[in-house]
């Protein structure tokens, strides 16, 4: 499954999280990305995690916002 399509689907899924209640735009989540792809060295993020019981993998904290951001241009460079 090529990144843009997952990206679809996380912006999906962070958006129905937003929406519930779950979440807001400001909370910090923890990113998981995959190795770099492309000429431009770009990290795809793979997923993300609300609480510490994440795998036992390298995360990046971010904001909810950021990420969303970063998955709608990315998405829309395709």
């Amino acid at each position: 499954m090529s990144f843009i399509l997952e990206y679809e689907n996380l912006i999906q899924e962070i958006n129905e999280d937003i929406e519930a209640g779950i979440v807001t735009v400001n909370d910090c989540i923890k990113v998981v990305r995959k190795r770099k792809t492309g000429p431009d060295d770009y990290c795809p993020i793979k997923d993300y995690y609300y609480a510490d019981n994440h795998p036992n993998v390298k995360v990046e904290q971010m904001q909810v916002g950021e990420v969303l951001k970063e998955l709608t241009l990315r998405n829309m460079m395709r």
